[in-house]
């Protein structure tokens, strides 16, 4: 039975009190703590939506550019390509006029109008497919 007295007088000798409050003031703070961290994730995950949906924003923005980039760029390219086809047959034909010309132009002789006129024409031609380009 003594032992029994012994560790009664012992236990009272403890503070209960004092580590009663102390658990308690721990389990406050974890909770806290832990409910903090929950606001904090909640935060974070905000910042990473918003963060997203700026992205999202910015990619179709860059989607739209570009798609009138290339629509564009196919217009260009299609006014060239037309730009090209009438030079190229105003060149075919002033190239063929020199060749198939009635009257060959002697060695030291100057052109006459008409040949000079399709010179111009060519020289035309080439000058509209350079600013063309």
């Amino acid at each position: 039975m003594i032992p029994l007295i012994a560790a009664r007088a012992a236990l009272s000798a403890v503070p209960w009190r004092a580590i009663g409050a102390a658990l308690l003031a721990a389990a406050i703070f974890s909770a806290g703590w832990v409910a903090n961290g929950w606001r904090k994730d909640a935060e974070i995950e905000r910042m990473k939506t918003v963060s997203a949906q700026a992205d999202l924003a910015g990619a179709h923005k860059a989607m739209e550019d570009l798609g009138k980039a290339s629509a564009a760029i196919r217009t260009k390219a299609d006014e060239f390509n037309a730009s090209q086809a009438t030079l190229a047959a105003k060149v075919d034909q002033a190239v063929k006029e020199f060749r198939n010309a009635k009257k060959p132009l002697p060695v030291d002789c100057r052109p006459d109008d008409f040949r000079v006129r399709k010179l111009s024409d060519a020289v035309d031609a080439a000058k509209q497919a350079a600013a063309a380009r």
